[in-house]
């Protein structure tokens, strides 16, 4: 059994961010927030049970970006009777191919707990001469649907969000090789300044979110479409409220020889790490712009997820090591990524592929995460940061409130449970009366069975059972292979 004591448990850094009960929020892929929350007519009362789940717990609602790739593709007709026409190309297809919206599309935003806020992705065509859809004049057809956005929307918009990830769009039907990283910026202005211009007659409005860059890689060069550069270029904080870059652990795309498992992706820290370091960077770079930086899409396995990976317990595990390990940095929220026909989503919102809506085990540990930053105002230390094994200190208003841990080591369902590794998390004296919430299943590779403080969440998505809290036992808390705990003082 391996032993870890707790260290630097008095107060946080000085400059460590603060972060409210919002820290963990979500993304919705734009084509199916009228799946996640029905219409006027049919509410997504599943949806609704969900995110009344996690405001129960934390004490607030989490902020949905709704946006993605499917964004850049929808075209807003105002005179179209349905909400939403998205063709698919086959059966088999994770996104339609091109999405058509009309004004009752706007009825799903209205569908979730009021006071939940969205961050509304916009297109992003060519100002003129667009050819893609035959939109024509793309700044008047990204001005038009904004403006039918805001008049639906009200104070639950948090902020806008014009293209995703288009720094991959040089070289194809998008943008000419050419467009760098400057003409971007150039253009975001453009577009920034026409929509502040029709919603407020004022030039500069703080309603956007900028960038949605891909997952950043190169912080070397001056020229490398990151978004320090984009603020060096002009994307100024008169305009933008937030900068969002995304992450992924790996990916399902279309690859050769091995793809993703749950040890070389998720539970594989040395991974996690290597690719938060970036965000590390670019959150400290940024820091004094006024401009927030945060990962404005983000989940396990890159394209949509992958069985037996992204949808099994090993996704509840490591999104807790995940969020704790960003909330130590100058990331000031993360947005966990989800689609009807996704993996890796926390929740399937419909009827789908033979199944009712339900519950995903990633969920279990957004559970987890609402529970650590209930009440806002929370700072993070990292306490112990081994290759399989992380435990964080966390706190409120400067005061230390509570301690988590979390091992990624494997243990799978068809193992001998009285077999299971254990490690020993050593606490100070004065933790001898506080109370730990376990989050556990038979194994990681399991997608049934997973509790949280001894309770699950049913059919109707109700948190059922009795709650189980634990004792500290001998000074120590006990986290098994693949499990996470929470040591509340």
């Amino acid at each position: 059994m391996e032993a870890w004591r707790t260290r630097r448990l008095a107060s946080p850094a000085s400059g460590r961010q603060i972060h409210d009960a919002a820290y963990q929020s979500f993304s919705i892929e734009f084509s199916y927030m009228a799946d996640y929350g029905g219409n006027n007519t049919n509410p997504n009362l599943f949806s609704n049970q969900v995110v009344q789940n996690l405001y129960d717990i934390s004490g607030a609602y989490p902020i949905f970006r709704v946006g993605g790739s499917t964004q850049n593709s929808a075209v807003y007709y105002p005179t179209q009777a349905e909400a939403i026409i998205d063709p698919f190309s086959s059966v088999a297809a994770d996104q339609p191919s091109k999405t058509m919206l009309g004004p009752k599309w706007f009825e799903s935003f209205h569908q979730f707990p009021k006071g939940t806020q969205y961050i509304y992705g916009l297109n992003f065509f060519n100002p003129v001469n667009e050819t893609l859809f035959s939109v024509g004049n793309g700044l008047e057809q990204c001005v038009l649907e904004a403006h039918a956005a805001y008049a639906s929307l009200g104070n639950s918009l948090y902020a806008f969000e014009i293209g995703n990830e288009v720094n991959g769009w040089p070289g194809t039907e998008r943008r000419l090789a050419n467009w760098t990283l400057q003409d971007y910026v150039t253009q975001w202005n453009q577009y920034a300044t026409a929509i502040s211009q029709n919603l407020t007659s004022m030039d500069s409005v703080r309603l956007f979110q900028g960038c949605a860059f891909e997952a950043p890689r190169d912080i070397v060069t001056r020229t490398s479409w990151n978004v320090q550069n984009a603020e060096l270029d002009g994307m100024s904080r008169n305009k933008a409220k937030t900068v969002s870059d995304h992450e992924y652990m790996g990916a399902n795309c279309d690859y050769t020889g091995a793809g993703p498992t749950i040890e070389t992706t998720l539970f594989n820290r040395q991974n996690m790490l290597s690719r938060v370091r970036y965000h590390d960077y670019l959150g400290n770079a940024t820091a004094n712009s006024g401009i927030e930086y945060v990962i404005g899409e983000t989940n396990s396995i890159s394209c949509q997820g992958a069985f037996n990976i992204s949808d099994v317990m090993a996704s509840a595990v490591w999104v807790v090591d995940y969020t704790m390990y960003l909330s130590s940095l100058k990331v000031s929220r993360v947005h966990f990524h989800m689609g009807t026909r996704y993996r890796y989503s926390p929740w399937q919102p419909i009827y789908y592929n033979e199944t009712e809506a339900h519950v995903k085990p990633i969920y279990y540990g957004n559970l987890f995460n609402a529970a650590v930053f209930a009440g806002g105002n929370k700072q993070t230390e990292v306490l112990v940061n081994e290759t399989n094994f992380g435990a964080y200190a966390v706190y409120s208003s400067g005061v230390l409130e509570s301690i988590t841990a979390i091992s990624l080591n494997m243990w799978n369902s068809t193992f001998d449970p009285v077999k299971r590794s254990y490690t020993a998390l050593m606490l100070p004296k004065q933790w001898e009366n506080a109370t730990v919430s376990r989050l556990t299943s038979p194994g990681v590779n399991s997608a049934d069975n997973i509790t949280f403080s001894g309770q699950n969440v049913d059919s109707n998505a109700k948190i059922v059972g009795k709650k189980t809290l634990e004792n500290v036992v001998a000074g120590k808390v006990l986290v098994g292979a693949g499990e996470a705990v929470l040591i509340k003082l």
